[in-house]
């Protein structure tokens, strides 16, 4: 149940933040907002794609589909988001997580956690990111991270 809590507020956020981006993503010159990636772990637990929507100048959504998973991200960036230089952001993701029950995996999960990294957009549309952070799955506290390579437009 507190899953289903962390997506809506997720989307409330999103909500929110595309009314406030459309004016605030014009002062951002040259910007590549949309970006597709080849994703490990982060929004997608294993390997996935990932599509990333810039919506204000410190604010980026992330939706994944992946084996065997979907998630949604949502990630902040201190400074204005730039071209061409690494930049530091943190954020919350939250996945579903469709796993067989096992020993170690009791069935589907959703795993959430708190990205805390760097992310890299290139004027040539090059898009690499990486974080790790705390993450919660299975009612327990793990290491969780994302490592992605893909393209802006």
């Amino acid at each position: 149940m507190r899953w289903k809590n962390i997506i809506l507020t997720l989307v409330l956020i999103l909500i929110t933040s595309m009314i406030y981006s459309k004016k605030s993503l014009n002062n951002i010159e040259g910007l590549r907002k949309n970006a597709i990636s080849f994703s490990f772990f982060g929004a997608t637990p294993i390997l996935g794609i990932t599509y990333e929507r810039v919506l204000a100048k410190k604010l980026s959504l992330e939706i994944g589909v992946g084996l065997p998973s979907i998630g949604l991200g949502l990630k902040v960036f201190p400074r204005n988001i730039h071209m061409n230089k690494a930049m530091f952001h943190v954020g919350i993701t939250a996945t579903y997580f469709a796993s067989q029950e096992s020993e170690m995996t009791p069935g589907p999960s959703v795993v959430v956690y708190i990205p805390i990294g760097i992310s890299y957009y290139g004027k040539k549309g090059f898009n690499f990111g990486i974080d790790l952070g705390p993450g919660r799955a299975y009612e327990r506290f793990i290491p969780y991270g994302n490592l992605k390579f893909g393209y802006r437009f």
